[in-house]
C-alpha cells in the first residue's frame, strides 16, 4: 500500500507544473484604496481604515469548497519532504524547502475596504466608495492665514447643502461643525502648520532652505522605532495609508505617539510641505502666499524610501512641494541590543504561537487550502478571518467528516481544515501594497518558510512581516 501511495504522489507532482508561490497576478488585479496619503488642505484625518468592512470582505473571500492538492497521497508527502506533522505534536513540524508552485483561490478578489467620506467635505483625495461605513474624520479650522479682502471666487456656486444652529452666528455645512471653513472652497484659508515661510517665497527657496532640512536631519529617532530614510524632497504614498495629523513641529514623538495610538500602525512618515495660505482655484487671486506645514503621515506597514513618491502637485498655479521628509519603522531591539527586529502582531482569537518567517514565506503546495489578498494595512486579522470562514464552508459542506478524511484525522492530518496560516505584507518593487494570507492544512517552523520574492513581468516583489499561526482549535 506504502508504494502505490508513494507512486501517486510521483504521479501527480509529475502533472503538476511548477508555479510561483504566490499570484502575483492576482495581487494586481485586486483593488485598491484611493486613499493612498493625506487628503488636500486639511489638518488631520483618522478613521481611514474600516476594520468591519475588512473582515466581512475577508469572510466573502473564502470558496464554497476547498481542500488541500494532491490529499490522496499525504503519507508519500511525508515521505518526500518529511513534513508530516503526526499528531498530538503541533506546530513542531521541521520541513524542508518546499517546491515552487502557488496557492491559487476561486473566490473573486475582495474589495478594497475604505469607506466613503459622506459626512465630510469633498476633497481631491477622497476615499473609495466601496462599503457602506462610517466616514473618516477630517478636520480642519480657520487659521492665522490671511485672506486678502479682495479675493472672491471665479465662477463658483457652493452647492453644499447648510444647516443653522443657535450657538452658531451663520450657517455651517452638514455633515461638519460650527466654524468649520471648507479649505476645497475657493480662497478658503488653509490649515497653518506653523512652519517658517522661506523668504523669498518661492518654491527654490522653499527646497534650498537650510532651517528646515536641518530640522530633519537633526530629529530624533522616538523609542521603539528605528529609522529608514532622511532628509528626502518626497512624502510616502502606498496603499497602507492609516491617517494623518499636521503637527506645530518637527515632532517625531508626537508622531510616534499618534501612530502607537492608531491600530495597525507600524510606521510614520514626517515632513515639510509647502501649501498655499488659501485655496488658490476659482479664486481671483490666484497667486497666493505660501505657509509650511508639518505632516505627519501614519502607515499600517514599515516605511522603506522606496515608497517616498509623492514629491507634491499644483493647486491651480501654486506648486507644492516637500522637503525634510524622515521614515520611521516600528521595532524592537534584539537580546544583543543591537539589531531591531519587527513587533510581533496581535495574535487572533482562536490562532496561536505567532512566528516570525524573517520576510520569507511558506510554500508547500501540497498542503495548500487558498490563499488571498487584501490591499491595504498589514492586518492579521483578516487572515485569520478568511481561515476560519473556509473551515465554516468546509464543515458545512461535510468535508471534515469523509471516512478517508476520518482516517487521515488518526494521524492529526485533515484535508479539508485549515490548521496554519501564513500572513505577510507584500510589496512591488519596494513599496507595500496589501496583507497576503495563504492558508495550510499542516503546521511548519519558521525554517520552513523559504520563498523570499523575485521579479514577475517586470516588477520586483518582497515580503516583510511574515508571520504564521496555528489553530487552537
Amino acid at each position: 500500500m506504502r508504494s502505490f501511495l508513494i507512486l501517486g504522489a510521483a504521479a501527480l507532482a509529475a502533472a503538476s507544473p511548477a508555479s510561483p508561490a504566490v499570484d502575483f497576478d492576482a495581487v494586481k488585479a485586486a483593488p485598491a484604496p484611493t486613499a493612498t496619503g493625506p487628503a488636500v488642505g486639511v489638518a488631520s484625518q483618522t478613521g481611514v481604515y474600516n476594520a468591519a468592512a475588512a473582515s466581512a470582505s475577508a469572510v466573502a473571500a473564502a470558496s464554497a469548497v476547498a481542500s488541500a492538492q494532491a490529499t490522496a497521497s499525504v503519507a508519500a508527502r511525508g515521505l518526500e519532504e518529511r513534513t508530516f506533522c503526526f499528531w498530538p505534536f503541533k506546530c513542531g513540524s521541521q520541513a524542508s524547502a518546499a517546491t515552487t508552485s502557488k496557492c491559487t483561490t476561486t473566490s473573486t478578489p475582495p474589495v478594497a475596504h475604505y469607506p466613503t467620506a459622506t459626512a465630510a467635505p469633498t476633497t481631491s483625495a477622497a476615499t473609495a466608495a466601496t462599503t457602506s461605513a462610517p466616514a473618516p474624520v477630517i478636520t480642519s479650522a480657520s487659521t492665522g492665514a490671511v485672506v486678502p479682502s479682495t479675493c472672491t471666487p471665479v465662477s463658483w456656486t457652493n452647492t453644499f447643502a447648510f444647516t443653522s444652529d443657535t450657538a452658531c452666528p451663520t450657517p455651517y455645512e452638514v455633515g461638519t461643525y460650527c466654524g468649520f471653513i471648507n479649505p476645497e472652497d475657493p480662497c478658503a484659508p488653509q490649515p497653518d502648520g506653523y512652519g517658517p515661510v522661506s523668504s523669498p517665497d518661492t518654491v527654490d527657496a522653499f527646497k534650498a532652505n537650510t532651517e528646515l532640512q536641518q530640522e530633519a536631519l537633526t530629529a530624533a529617532t522616538p523609542k521603539g522605532y528605528q529609522q529608514t530614510f532622511q532628509g528626502l524632497t518626497a512624502a510616502v504614498s502606498a496603499n497602507t495609508y492609516l491617517g494623518f495629523y499636521t503637527l506645530e513641529s518637527y515632532d517625531t514623538q508626537t508622531c510616534a505617539n499618534h501612530c502607537d495610538s492608531t491600530d495597525l500602525c507600524t510606521g510614520f512618515n514626517v515632513y515639510i510641505e509647502r501649501d498655499p495660505a488659501w485655496n488658490p482655484e476659482q479664486c481671483s487671486c490666484a497667486d497666493p502666499t505660501s505657509i509650511s506645514n508639518y505632516k505627519c503621515s501614519l502607515w499600517g506597514s514599515g516605511v522603506d524610501s522606496a515608497a517616498a513618491t509623492n514629491t507634491g502637485d499644483y493647486r491651480g498655479s501654486f506648486q507644492v512641494v516637500i522637503t525634510g521628509s524622515n521614515g520611521y519603522t516600528q521595532s524592537t531591539t534584539s537580546s544583543s541590543g543591537t539589531s531591531p527586529v519587527a513587533t510581533t502582531p496581535d495574535v487572533p482569537s482562536g490562532w496561536t504561537n505567532p512566528k516570525s518567517c524573517s520576510g520569507a514565506v511558506h510554500d508547500h503546495p501540497k498542503t495548500c487550502l487558498g490563499s488571498q489578498v487584501f490591499k491595504g494595512p498589514f492586518d492579521v486579522s483578516l487572515c485569520a478571518k478568511y481561515a476560519d470562514a473556509q473551515n465554516a464552508k468546509n464543515v458545512a459542506s461535510g468535508k471534515w467528516g469523509s471516512s478517508f478524511t476520518s482516517f487521515w484525522n488518526f494521524f492529526g492530518y485533515n484535508s479539508g481544515k485549515c490548521d496554519f496560516f501564513n500572513a505577510f505584507m507584500i510589496k512591488q518593487d519596494g513599496v507595500p501594497v496589501g496583507t497576503y494570507c495563504k492558508l495550510f492544512t499542516q503546521q511548519y517552523q519558521p525554517a520552513a518558510a523559504t520563498y523570499k520574492g523575485g521579479v514577475s513581468a517586470g516588477f520586483s516583489w518582497s515580503f516583510e512581516s511574515s508571520w504564521s499561526f496555528c489553530s487552537s482549535k
